[in-house]
Order: C-alpha cells, then sequence, then structure tokens
C-alpha cells in the first residue's frame, strides 16, 4: 500500500511525464529533461534501488538525443530538399527564435521562414526556397515523431524497472 506521501510524489511525477509529452509540441516546456527530472524524483523520494546504471546512462543519452533532434532534424531535411549548406544553421536558429517570439507555433514556422530567407538571399527562386521550406517542414514533423518514439520508449523502460 502506498502512503500518502509517495502517492503525491507519484502524481508530481506523472505530471512531468505528461508536461514532457507536451513540450513535444509547447517550446517552451523541455521536453526530455522534465521526464528526466520525473525519473530522478522516483530515484531519490520512491526507490533509490530500481533504475539500474544502464538506464540512467540510456535515459541521459535518450535525453541528449531528443534535445538535439530539435535543432537539426530540420536543418538536414532542408539540406536534403537542395538547401545550401547555410539551412541548416539557418533551421536551428530559427526554431530558437521562433519558439520564442512565436511559442508553439513559432518552432515549426520559424525554420521554414529562415530557411527560405537564406535560400532566397542565395539568389535561388521562390519554388527553390518553397521547396526547401517545405523540407524543413518535413524534418521537423520527422524528427517530432523520433522525439515521441524515444520518450515513449523511455517510459516503457521505466515502468518496467520500476513496476
Amino acid at each position: 500500500m502506498l502512503s500518502p506521501m509517495e502517492i503525491i510524489w507519484w502524481l508530481i511525477i506523472v505530471l512531468l511525464f505528461i508536461a514532457g509529452f507536451a513540450g513535444l509540441l509547447l517550446p517552451v516546456l523541455p521536453d526530455s529533461p522534465l521526464m528526466l527530472l520525473g525519473f530522478v524524483l522516483y530515484h531519490f523520494l520512491i526507490d533509490s534501488d530500481s533504475l539500474t546504471l544502464s538506464f540512467w546512462i540510456g535515459a541521459v543519452l535518450i535525453t541528449a538525443a531528443v534535445l538535439a533532434i530539435d535543432y537539426i532534424a530540420g536543418g538536414i531535411a532542408a539540406r536534403t530538399y537542395g538547401g545550401s549548406r547555410w539551412s541548416i544553421g539557418a533551421a536551428m536558429i530559427g526554431a530558437l527564435v521562433g519558439g520564442i517570439v512565436f511559442p508553439p507555433l513559432g518552432i515549426l514556422f520559424g525554420p521554414i521562414l529562415a530557411v527560405m530567407i537564406v535560400e532566397l538571399l542565395q539568389k535561388k527562386s521562390w519554388e527553390e526556397a518553397l521547396k526547401t521550406g517545405f523540407g524543413t517542414l518535413v524534418g521537423f514533423l520527422g524528427g517530432l515523431f523520433v522525439k515521441g518514439l524515444l520518450m515513449i520508449g523511455m517510459i516503457v523502460w521505466f515502468i518496467l524497472l520500476a513496476i
């Protein structure tokens, strides 16, 4: 039977997990770091024995990968769709600035707009710039999908160890 304090800790952990998934679409919420914080709370406040060293190494590496995907997926896709070498950096800056200035949609449209501007400044046609911007959108959505899968994997791994 859980104590009242353990119930409160579990509620906080579950809320952190939910906020982590909300962070996939809301750039003001750090997605995977919130999940990692939930794991830390579980470890220090509920059970310090069930989460293994391999879990912690995996959770930290996956958290870092999820954070990196935010910034590189759109740029790599833009490059794949014919963008210049400046497309990757433009997409990263666009994601950061767009997410800060116009959350939550800014993280989606910031990279697209930044890549299109860079391509137009490089004397590409509107069609080419739009194609590259579309590639950025494809990369963002693909990255979102991969991030979601990685985070679901972390939750499943956590549940298997914690229960």
